[in-house]
């Protein structure tokens, strides 16, 4: 929750009028009541993004997005709920109250910035060294891959010295105890009690957040040793699996589309090339928290992997958890150079502009590696390659897609394209009722979400309403938190007398997705006359309770209470609630 009451907050909301913050991003026009623009968070052609001025809120029909103003500047700076806050207050002059934490907080609060704190200092001391006689092999090694110097300021590139102390003795200078540089991750303590850098005589690229904060390093070895490339350990400022290396600078381009290469060296001459939209992992598996930060700014990915085997496996286990997190995957492999870096000094930065342009989509490039499995020439392995194919293209939604790789992968392999049709045909009819039975699962499960929306959308509709269906509807009974948490906020706000509408419900939610389910919520509302108003809520109401106990009677049919449960559920369906109540 946020550290400032809820007066601050309403009184940043209330300074910071939504259409005049989201017009310094977006270009808006008005239409009727609200203004529309071109969204923000992906890529469109025609205006669905707009922003309501007398709600305070904004909205996308096409992927989604919603919130206040806060929420807006939270996920389009990708900024925590208290610093878009602080971004906020800034904005109209505000000067924000002393907050007060816990004690463990305060220690956290702290220990945080000291670290960061730290990291700034390292930084400046590997550049130092760099600049100094001490980091000769390294401005060498720099000269050698041709990385210039504005680039070499840019990305703060360092040099960690052949002293294995020296960092220690730098950080003590500077004032700080040894149990705080020991959890920076920089320095080990031996079992002699004697102090060692992590870091020494290695090339240094310190790790940025997307905030500006150095939170970590990367160092190559310079000369003989292992291993090549070594990371800062993860700390309290450091997660290899939420940051990618760039990331801070690639967000900045505002691409819509995202270049993703294995290493440091590579987002370097590719940044420097001028293509500004690369970002590098940090030496671990790439994962669903990747790509989670990944479509926060981009709704495609480029994966530009080494050709070599691990590259293609890296490749194959990136693609579904890329394309889980809804992002559009392509791939490219350089052709006549062992990695992108020596691809640009053999052929330019045109070149390698029109490379990007080839990028294939992971289908086809699937297709191929399943292809290399095959011998072509053979009768009974063209058959099997045939209903492989069929297997990749049946996860292809769009018949216009399926015909345009169908004709490449016939192309490629000179299979006909009827014969894997046929294929695809087979498999088809062999799921088609199990795709029947997830629709119509899928249908119920609409059905229940509906009904939980429109009581939210009812009760806030009107103080009448809540008094009378908060008798008969607990919060918890909507079973999905985050129905749960916002009935409760929204009960809540009654219960104090207070205002209760878009503005007073966003404001009471501090995440970016949640500010988005709620507005897609609000947008969806339907409005029922005073005709309709008592079926819909005794049908809502029915329809949530029969869903609450069917769950509790499942998840637990040896409770010992299962027969009170059941004649609960009875006395839901017999339930009649009248306006009168209230």
């Amino acid at each position: 929750m946020s550290f400032y009451p809820s007066e601050v907050i309403d009184d940043i909301r209330s300074g910071n009028d939504i259409v005049d913050v989201v017009g310094e991003f977006v270009k808006l026009k008005r239409s009727g009541s609200s203004y529309v623009g071109l969204c923000p968070f992906h890529n469109e052609k025609t205006p669905s993004f707009h922003v309501n001025q007398e709600g305070q809120f904004y909205h996308c029909f096409g992927c989604g997005a919603g919130g206040n103003v806060i929420g807006f500047i939270m996920e389009h700076e990708n900024l925590s709920f208290g610093d878009a806050v602080k971004y906020l207050a800034d904005r109209i002059n505000y000067t924000l109250p002393e907050v007060s934490f816990t004690k463990d907080a305060q220690q956290k609060r702290e220990l945080r910035q000291k670290l960061y704190d730290i990291h700034k200092i390292a930084a400046r001391f590997y550049y130092d060294r760099l600049m100094s006689d001490e980091g000769r092999t390294a401005v060498e090694y720099l000269d050698k891959r041709e990385v210039s110097i504005g680039a070499r300021r840019k990305f703060g590139l360092g040099y960690s010295p052949i002293a294995k102390g020296a960092l220690y003795n730098r950080l003590k200078e500077a004032g700080f105890d040894d149990d705080t540089i020991i959890k920076s991750g920089l320095v080990y303590k031996r079992s002699d009690n004697t102090f060692y850098d992590k870091f020494f005589n290695r090339l240094m690229f310190p790790i940025i957040d997307v905030y500006g904060n150095i939170i970590g390093f990367g160092g190559r070895i310079l000369g003989d040793g292992q291993p090549k490339y070594l990371n800062s350990p993860e700390t309290d400022i450091f997660n290899k699996s939420k940051n990618l290396y760039n990331l801070n600078l690639a967000k900045q381009a505002r691409a819509g589309e995202l270049i993703l290469v294995e290493g440091y060296m590579d987002a370097i001459a590719i940044y420097q090339a001028g293509f500004k939209n690369v970002v590098a992992s940090l030496g671990t598996a790439f994962n669903e928290n990747h790509s989670k930060v990944m479509k926060a700014y981009a709704d495609s990915v480029i994966l530009l992997f080494d050709s070599d085997d691990a590259g293609v496996k890296a490749v194959m286990r990136a693609i579904p958890v890329l394309k889980g997190a809804g992002l559009k995957v392509k791939v490219l492999q350089v052709v006549d150079a062992k990695d992108p870096d020596e691809y640009i000094k053999k052929f330019g930065a045109n070149a390698f502009g029109e490379l990007l342009n080839k990028a294939k989509s992971h289908i086809l490039f699937r297709a191929e590696q399943i292809q290399k499995q095959f011998d072509l020439n053979n009768i009974e392995d063209r058959i099997d390659f045939s209903k492989e194919i069929a297997k990749l293209m049946s996860e292809v939604d769009s018949t216009i897609e399926v015909d345009a790789y169908l004709k490449e992968v016939s192309r490629l392999t000179q299979i006909d394209v009827s014969a894997i049709r046929s294929e695809i045909d087979k498999l088809n009819n062999g799921v088609r009722e199990i795709k029947n039975i997830n629709r119509r699962t899928n249908t119920n499960k609409k059905g229940i979400d509906g009904a939980r929306e429109d009581i939210i959308n009812i009760v806030m509709a009107n103080r009448r309403y809540y008094d009378i269906i908060s008798q008969y509807l607990k919060p918890e009974e909507l079973l999905e938190p985050f129905y749960i948490k916002i009935l409760e906020i929204i009960y809540s706000l009654y219960s104090k007398d207070k205002a209760v509408d878009t503005q007073s419900v966003l404001d009471c939610i501090e995440t970016p997705e949640e500010q988005r389910k709620f507005t897609a919520i609000f947008v969806k509302r339907i409005k029922f006359n005073e005709d309709e108003i008592i079926k819909a809520i005794n049908d809502i109401v029915k329809n949530i309770k029969n869903s609450y106990y069917d769950k509790l009677i499942s998840d637990d049919y040896t409770n010992p209470n299962i027969s009170q449960l059941i004649e609960n559920k009875r006395k839901a369906n017999n339930l009649y609630i009248s306006l009168s109540d209230g």
